[in-house]
């Protein structure tokens, strides 16, 4: 009887370990296994997660993986240079703890859109968490989009 008690245990932690890397959406009633690749010598876009479509837009969050050998301060610099190049009003931008912050909006595309974004530096990888909205939504899905973008974890 042990050695069934041991085999079960056994089999149970090892299917705790095979689901790792799944990801679950209880909401909407799904799992699916993650999608994942080492990072590369180009920008990729790791991971892609949609609101459903509303006033014409669809709420999102994205993890992108860039590679860049500077500081967090010089990935500031260059990015606050970008936001100016592209007329994008900059609401919140600051480093602390490891991690740059920013908030900004502007017209992209014909659209009025809200971005709240966190970076993040591992080696020479910047894993660049940054969620989007039309403006007319920020308000409403902002809680939600904030909260994800802000449980990113680097391991």
């Amino acid at each position: 009887m042990n050695s069934y008690k041991t085999l079960v245990l056994t089999l149970f932690c090892f299917s705790l370990t095979a689901n790792a890397s799944q990801l679950d959406f209880p909401k909407t009633g799904y799992s699916i296994d993650s999608l994942e690749a080492e990072p590369s010598q180009s920008i990729s876009n790791a991971l892609h997660m949609f609101l459903p479509p509303e006033n014409g837009f669809s709420g999102n969050v994205n993890v992108m993986l860039q590679p860049y050998s500077g500081s967090l301060e010089e990935y500031k610099a260059l990015s606050e240079a970008q936001f100016k190049q592209l007329n994008l009003e900059m609401i919140l931008s600051f480093v602390s703890q490891e991690q740059l912050t920013f908030e900004y909006k502007g017209t992209m595309q014909g659209k009025m859109l809200h971005w709240y974004a966190k970076a993040y530096k591992k080696g020479d990888i910047i894993y660049l968490v940054t969620a989007t909205d039309a403006q007319i939504n920020w308000e409403k899905n902002k809680g939600q989009l904030s909260a994800t973008v802000d449980s990113f974890t680097l391991k």
